[in-house]
């Protein structure tokens, strides 16, 4: 037995497990199932709570600008959409239980943080218990909707028609956030604490809101059509002061034990994308700014 579990830290370690998501996951696990095994003690009051979460994203449409040496080039409501499924359709399962079974063990952690998922912690005043603070982590894609869309143009760009309208797809070969929008929010919470008992005197029903701001690390891919050839212009993560965004939340959490929760939420979130530029030195700025609404579900650990 100890050679097998020895073999398998050998593997997690050599799938490169140890990242941060990965590490936060783990102990979530792990805490859930202490506190599974301790539902039966005496309950206290509790005032953190540790949570990840899935769910699904919609970004509504937004400008862009692009600013060159040239000049300053808007393009005009473009529709986005997101990604939350993985291309087989599913939220976790087969992209999780397949890699398990063959033992792939850092697939398995990225079926947790790939494509949509969240990760946040919330620590409540014991002077008032109602309120909290806390950080959330929130990783969101963004693509071009639909290559065929049509959008007006203004300002310099080759090749647009009299009429200032052009097809996307004959201007950009890629055009997204596809390594998320990744908004880190500060963010302050009120919980109301319903059905308390002696095991769970902060109560086993806990509707929130929830009110956040803070930076944003967009990735930018973006690739130009120019003169029948693509043009690669940016493939990086961008941590500059001008992209950050903010949003807030309704939910609803059912502590099924005292260490352990389950809980769907409502977000809106709103990501101001200011400063995404061109890789190499190359002088070019992108900016987005564009709504996005969340349907969000996760298990919390209680501590």
């Amino acid at each position: 037995m100890k050679r097998k579990g020895f073999w398998v830290l050998i593997q997690l370690k050599n799938e490169s497990l140890m990242k941060p998501a990965g590490i936060m996951l783990l102990c979530l696990l792990l805490g859930a199932a202490q506190g599974c095994s301790t539902a039966a003690s005496t309950g206290k009051m509790t005032f953190n709570l540790f949570e990840y979460n899935r769910g699904f994203s919609f970004p509504n449409r937004s400008d862009m600008v692009i600013t060159t040496g040239a000049g300053e080039t808007r393009f005009y409501d473009l529709r986005l959409e997101g990604s939350s499924f993985y291309p087989d359709g599913s939220i976790i399962p087969n992209a999780f239980i397949k890699p398990l079974l063959n033992l792939h063990f850092g697939d398995v952690i990225k079926a947790f943080t790939e494509p949509y998922y969240g990760i946040r912690f919330y620590h409540f005043f014991k002077s008032h218990p109602h309120w909290g603070i806390g950080i959330d982590f929130i990783h969101l894609k963004v693509f071009m909707a639909d290559p065929e869309q049509k959008v007006r143009v203004t300002g310099p760009w080759p090749d647009v028609p009299p009429d200032g309208q052009i097809l996307l797809k004959d201007h950009f070969a890629t055009l997204n956030v596809s390594h998320g929008v990744n908004h880190v929010m500060f963010s302050g919470i009120y919980r109301w604490m319903l059905l308390p008992s002696a095991k769970i005197p902060d109560g086993r029903l806990q509707p929130f809101i929830q009110l956040g701001a803070g930076p944003a690390v967009p990735h930018l891919q973006l690739t130009l059509n120019r003169d029948g050839q693509s043009q690669r212009k940016a493939y990086s993560y961008n941590w500059r002061f001008g992209n950050w965004g903010m949003g807030a939340g309704a939910g609803l959490r059912w502590k099924i034990s005292p260490k352990f929760g389950l809980y769907g939420e409502y977000k809106w979130t709103y990501s101001i994308l200011d400063e995404m530029t061109y890789d190499n030195g190359e002088e070019g700025r992108v900016r987005m700014r564009f709504a996005t609404h969340h349907l969000v579900w996760g298990v919390s650990l209680v501590f």
